[in-house]
């Protein structure tokens, strides 16, 4: 039977339809569609507080007793010496203290930007705790906003760290668990099992080594800022970022246990950011032994008691993979 007009119209309409809905599909697929990576649950801690601290970890199957001894009695934490002299002359918006965790947010003012510093003493740093977008690492389009991620996990304070699903490299190791061993070419920050921080080359090491010293936490985005007091930023380090103001978001370390992490508000008209040499200036004024660079740029979110304190670049809060959080 011959085809008539009627015919190959309706056939060229479908052929195009399933053509506009199969593109459709595919390329929501591809760029919105949340699909693909691992779940990652969040830990369970337990501990009893006295001048030897036990705690169990919990993690999937695995179960690791860690000893530290601490200083800390039953009465709680209190507060290491002095606070940087940079945080006196700013202004305290929040505060949280527990027998476990001592948080101080402050506002102050450095390269022209409205920057605010999370003032952190933790019992050990099993407090210091990272979260991914919808619980799950990897895979594509899966993020979610630091606010949401924090309220999911009941958290007190929480930024955005590295975006390391937005890498297909780098090492990753969160809440004590390997989740990518594949090496990049940056530097990684580690967060050790007894409080202390090292920041190193990835292709100096391999990830597992790494967690059978007792990682609790590695970022890998960078770069360093200070490696064992020693400034290491430079506007010439070949990223194109590092040179220009940009918001950012940072984390460093003034002792054991004793961290801050850092958000500088940038291109607004108030707020011009900063390059990564005044981001390391502002990390040696708060007496950082170490520090490191966080993700930034529209990202750069600091999140405290129920409420973004600093104001994102594009006015509202970017949705991103991951972020690091404290538990009320």
């Amino acid at each position: 039977m011959p085809f008539t007009p009627r015919k190959s119209t309706l056939l060229i309409v479908g052929f195009y339809t399933l053509l506009f809905l199969f593109t459709t599909f595919v390329l929501l697929y591809e760029f919105v569609i949340p699909h693909g990576g691992i779940i990652v649950e969040e830990p369970v801690i337990t501990r009893t507080t006295s001048a030897t601290t036990t705690t169990t970890l919990l993690l999937d199957t695995l179960t690791t007793e860690l000893t530290t001894t601490t200083e800390i009695t039953t009465q709680g934490l209190t507060y290491p010496g002095e606070a940087p002299q940079v945080l006196s002359e700013g202004t305290i918006l929040g505060s949280y203290y527990t027998d476990t965790v001592l948080i101080t947010i402050y506002q102050i003012r450095a390269t022209n930007s409205d920057v605010y510093v999370a003032d952190v003493v933790v019992i050990d740093p099993y407090e210091i705790l990272s979260a991914f977008a919808y619980n799950t690492f990897g895979g594509s389009n899966i993020t979610q906003t630091v606010s949401t991620m924090a309220i999911e996990h009941d958290a007190i304070f929480a930024i955005n760290s590295d975006y390391a699903s937005h890498y297909s490299s780098g090492y990753v190791i969160r809440n004590g668990q390997l989740l990518r061993s594949t090496e990049s070419y940056r530097s990684a920050i580690t967060l050790w099992a007894d409080g202390s921080v090292s920041i190193f080359p990835e292709s100096s090491t391999t990830a597992e080594a790494v967690l059978a010293q007792n990682a609790w936490q590695l970022w890998s985005f960078g770069p360093p800022l200070i490696i064992n007091d020693e400034y290491v930023a430079t506007v010439n380090d070949g990223l194109d970022r590092d040179a220009v103001n940009n918001p950012r978001s940072a984390f460093g370390v003034i002792d054991k246990n004793h961290f801050v992490f850092v958000c500088v508000d940038g291109r607004t008209d108030i707020s011009h950011g900063a390059d990564i040499e005044e981001l390391a200036d502002i990390m040696v004024s708060l007496n950082c032994h170490n520090a490191y660079n966080f993700d930034g740029g529209g990202s750069a979110t600091m999140w405290f008691d129920g409420q973004v304190i600093n104001r994102p670049s594009e006015g509202t809060e970017r949705k991103v993979g991951d972020c690091v959080y404290i538990k009320r």
